[in-house]
């Protein structure tokens, strides 16, 4: 028995399995696009909005596959100006022109941009005349979405497994939206599609991944669902990452950190998130030129200082595939955040964040985080009672 389920609360009650997506997960998947486009023209869904950014689409051999399938079974119109951290004007843009169009679904390739840009707009086109900010900040309430074909291409976001999308207000906050209408109606996991990844994506996609599992896994929310899945996407990453780097081509890595992505999706859209997820988007939001991931691994061995006191049994267990032989006790704090920044510099991530703040950032960093409505659903979700010092020395202590 590991010692983190000596802890678990049998009395809580959660949700072991909630709505997903019908998921074809493995190489060749995206061959079953035709299928998907048939269902929905004979279930009169003719017309619909494909959502993308300028590359990913085509530079993952997707397209090949997508816009035969499309010409042969729908109508289309394609928004392709999906940007990183996608703005409420992007979303709102895509929105348009599906309404212009009259499309009756939304079909998405990408990674995490894409799929938060095409739940946005799927709800947007169900309530005509609102805006992102009146689902983002202003609580207006999800009744509906357009049904959403998502065809991931990365291997990080877990977007297409749950039920969140997010996106910023131009520079000044990134909060997030979570609703059961914005799960995928289908998702088509293909690793063949992620091969052409740029090693710095495919690095920074599969450390995003860790950050979900161990986010999901030590949040006060978590369940022994969330844990387990969460265990086995660090031991999969910690496998196959180091292959995927040196043979971009091969499948069988490509194959498990998708897997991989995909049950920690899962795990975090049932155990939730916390600290550094809110953190991340403070820097993504005050500088774009920060992707999730690289800003996830920057600041994770530092929220690790601050969290591993509280749940050492836990992650220890999760970090035993990296960290071998730890004893999950608050003693061993040092050493496992030694060890996780080598691990991290031993697979090309970063863990200082030099390269787009210096310390005089820090209090404008704290204070968009403290103040983001993301913050306000998450940190009160961590295993620890976060404070704006908290928030500051972690920052600090990612320099």
């Amino acid at each position: 028995m590991a010692d983190w389920e000596k802890k678990i609360d049998i009395r809580k009650v959660f949700v072991l399995q909630p709505t997903r997506p019908t998921t074809y997960f493995g190489v060749g998947a995206v061959g079953k696009v035709g299928d998907i486009l048939a269902g929905l023209a004979a279930k009169g869904t003719g017309k619909v909005l494909v959502v993308t950014d300028a590359v990913a689409y085509t530079a993952s051999g997707a397209w090949k596959t997508v816009k035969p399938a499309l010409d042969a079974h729908v109508a289309w119109k394609h928004y392709d100006k999906v940007r990183p951290n996608p703005t409420y004007a992007n979303c709102e843009e895509a929105a348009a022109m599906g309404l212009d169009f009259g499309a009756g679904a939304i079909l998405a390739i990408g990674g995490g941009s894409a799929m938060d840009t095409a739940k946005t707009a799927a709800v947007l086109m169900q309530h005509p005349g609102k805006k992102s900010v009146d689902f983002y900040e202003k609580g207006e309430p999800i009744t509906g979405a357009l049904p959403l074909v998502l065809i991931n291409t990365s291997h990080g976001t877990g977007s297409e497994c749950d039920a969140f999308a997010v996106a910023q207000s131009d520079g000044e906050d990134k909060p997030a939206i979570n609703s059961p209408h914005i799960y995928a109606t289908f998702t088509i996991e293909d690793p063949a599609l992620t091969a052409t990844m740029p090693t710095k994506q495919t690095i920074s996609t599969s450390i995003d991944a860790v950050n979900h599992a161990l986010e999901a896994a030590t949040t006060i929310t978590t369940t022994p669902y969330s844990i387990g899945l969460a265990r086995d996407a660090i031991r999969l990453v910690a496998t196959y990452l180091p292959t995927a780097i040196v043979e971009p081509g091969n499948l069988t890595a490509r194959y498990w950190l998708m897997y991989a992505s995909a049950i920690a999706g899962i795990s975090f859209d049932l155990g939730l998130l916390h600290i550094t997820h809110a953190m991340e988007h403070a820097m993504s939001t005050l500088n774009a030129a920060v992707t999730h991931g690289d800003g996830l691994g920057i600041l994770m061995p530092a929220m690790v200082q601050e969290i591993y006191p509280a749940v050492p049994e836990v992650v220890a267990d999760l970090f035993a595939p990296i960290i071998p032989g730890l004893k999950g006790v608050p003693g061993e704090t040092d050493f496992v955040v030694g060890k996780l920044r080598q691990w991290c510099h031993g697979v090309g991530q970063a863990t200082s964040m030099a390269a787009y703040y210096s310390e005089a950032d820090i209090p404008a960093l704290t204070q968009t985080a403290m103040a983001s409505s993301l913050s306000k659903m998450l940190f009160p979700l961590a295993p620890v009672p976060v404070s704006e010092e908290l928030i500051a020395r972690i920052f600090r202590n990612s320099l």
